[in-house]
């Protein structure tokens, strides 16, 4: 069945994969590579009606339009400035607080 699964999701039949995957975990639930390839392929299914239905993202606005992008759509950004990470066996200063 994984075979069969891999098969469909490498051409883009993710409905398919899925129902294969789904038949392998039935079989053997232990199995962690058909819960890999089941998880993967549910994510895609997924993607796949959103990208067919545009509107569950952004009702009356179309998301592939001709390369253009979404109009009026500011992402705003403020990240944490990034902190160095101690190197292995180096340890990182940490100061003392007084006590009351």
């Amino acid at each position: 069945m994984i075979r069969f699964g891999r098969e469909a999701f490498q051409r883009g039949r993710y409905q398919d994969a899925k129902q294969f995957f789904r038949q392998a975990i039935e079989a053997d639930r232990t199995n962690s590579k058909a819960w890999l390839y089941y998880d993967r392929s549910v994510i895609f299914a997924l993607a796949e009606k959103v990208e067919q239905g545009s509107g569950l993202l952004a009702p009356g606005r179309s998301l592939t339009t001709s390369g253009a992008t979404v109009p009026d759509l500011q992402v705003e950004q403020t990240a944490a400035p990034l902190m160095p990470l101690a190197e292995e066996g180096e340890e990182e200063e940490v100061e003392e607080e007084e006590g009351c």
